[in-house]
């Protein structure tokens, strides 16, 4: 037992499988190494990421080229077996291969980064890290009304990007157009509905509007794009029942329900100070006219 052992140890693949395996370990050590020194050192979370994201490439790569010099004399006869085998292979892995040219393409052709907004195979949320299969998202949804968080992780195969399409909210003009309707009674004064509406618009959305027309200069430059009303636009439609307006504004992706709680409390404030010249209108119905009742000496309803 022990000469069979001695033969097998002295064979040079195991050998040099020893070598390449203590290479390995020790990059590993480096480079967990050098992942808590940027922790300790940097306070910039972007950075922090980015150096991370990068340590762990070296360590692919290194390990790669490891395997090429231990490994060099096996090479010619690895590529013959895998050539044999190259149609089986790739059919079995099709899907690793197709992520991993994801991850090529979403690095290089910044489909989306860490820290964006995207909806990607029927999931949305925030990006929080892009590995070499997948990409791991923070869900926003979902049972929860609004674009908030709902506490789930979820991990998307990189190959999603050549099967769905891609929603960033975030790319080049991280701003998004956003609407609230507000039902008023046909008997109010709708030219006083109108300006409180106005008012209550540039006051909650000044500060938004100044910084979207900044990034849509920039996007302009980038591509051929028709210009767009930035500033807050009302329209107003009718019926029987009562008068719609409509407020369409430029809202920061991240503070949708936000400021829509902002502009639905400053609206309904300056309506009721408007003493009943405005009023909010609701699904109601409203009895114009009764009919005349008699009772007969049976006790049995007769209309006059």
């Amino acid at each position: 037992m022990s000469d069979s052992l001695m033969i097998w140890i002295s064979e040079p693949i195991f050998i040099k499988s020893l070598q390449a395996i203590i290479a390995t370990i020790l990059i590993f050590v480096l480079a967990h190494l050098f992942k808590n020194a940027v922790s300790l050192r940097t306070d910039d979370k972007d950075l922090r990421y980015k150096v991370r994201k990068l340590i762990d490439l070296l360590v692919y790569v290194s390990i790669l080229i490891v395997a090429l010099i231990v490994f060099s004399e096996q090479m010619k006869n690895l590529t013959v077996i895998l050539g044999a085998l190259s149609v089986g292979i790739g059919f079995a892995m099709r899907e690793l291969i197709q992520s991993l040219i994801g991850w090529l393409a979403i690095t290089f052709w910044g489909l989306y980064k860490p820290g964006q907004r995207i909806q990607m195979g029927g999931i949305m949320g925030d990006v929080i890290d892009i590995a070499p299969l997948t990409t791991t998202v923070m869900e926003c949804g979902g049972w929860v009304k609004g674009d908030l968080y709902n506490g789930r992780l979820v991990r998307l195969s990189n190959s999603l990007v050549f099967k769905d399409p891609i929603l960033n909210y975030t790319a080049d003009f991280p701003f998004l157009w956003d609407e609230i309707v507000i039902p008023v009674r046909t008997d109010s004064d709708h030219k006083m509905a109108r300006s409180l509406i106005e008012d209550s618009a540039r006051r909650m959305l000044s500060k938004v509007s100044d910084d979207s027309k900044m990034a849509w200069d920039v996007f302009t430059r980038h591509y051929r794009v028709e210009d767009a009303k930035l500033e807050p636009m009302i329209t107003m439609s009718f019926d029987s029942n009562w008068i719609e307006f409509t407020l369409r504004y430029v809202v920061d992706y991240k503070a949708r329900r936000s400021t829509k709680d902002k502009l639905f409390s400053s609206i309904l404030a300056g309506f009721e100070d408007s003493k009943g010249r405005v009023q909010i209108a609701s699904a109601s119905y409203q009895i114009t006219e009764l009919p005349i009742v008699r009772l007969n000496q049976t006790g049995s309803n007769l209309n006059a």
